[in-house]
């Protein structure tokens, strides 16, 4: 009993760390799903396709974070997250959360053949 006593709140912490790792983890993969996801929709229709794409990303928090930018002369969709927070947790103890991402896509699907070199169509 005694060396289960001292050694729970060992295990406690081991425990929770690992939940806390997890969670971390499955946010961060989040984040990279949604810049992948949003920079291909939003180059590959003719009409970025924002709003169908961005349901799929599991964080609300995160979806809404990510941007996605259109350049029509250099035929290129540029996708981007970038998240610095902290949240209260237990004991006052701050969790901080940082997520940067960044995705550049080269549209070809729609053009004929690659990009003038000038960038200018």
């Amino acid at each position: 009993m005694a060396e289960f006593a001292l050694v729970l709140p060992i295990l406690l912490l081991l425990v929770s760390a690992m939940l806390l790792a997890g969670f971390y983890a499955f946010r961060a993969a989040a984040a990279d799903w949604g810049i992948f996801v949003l920079g291909v929709t939003g180059g590959s229709y003719p009409i970025p396709a924002d709003a169908q794409a961005r349901p799929s990303v599991a964080w609300q928090d995160i979806r809404q974070q990510i941007t996605v930018d259109l350049d029509a002369s250099s035929r290129q969709a540029r996708s981007r997250i970038a998240i610095q927070e902290a949240r209260p947790w237990v004991f006052g103890i701050q969790l901080a959360e940082a997520q940067r991402g960044r995705g550049v896509f080269r549209l070809w699907r729609f053009y004929p053949g690659p990009p003038d070199p000038g960038g200018v169509e």
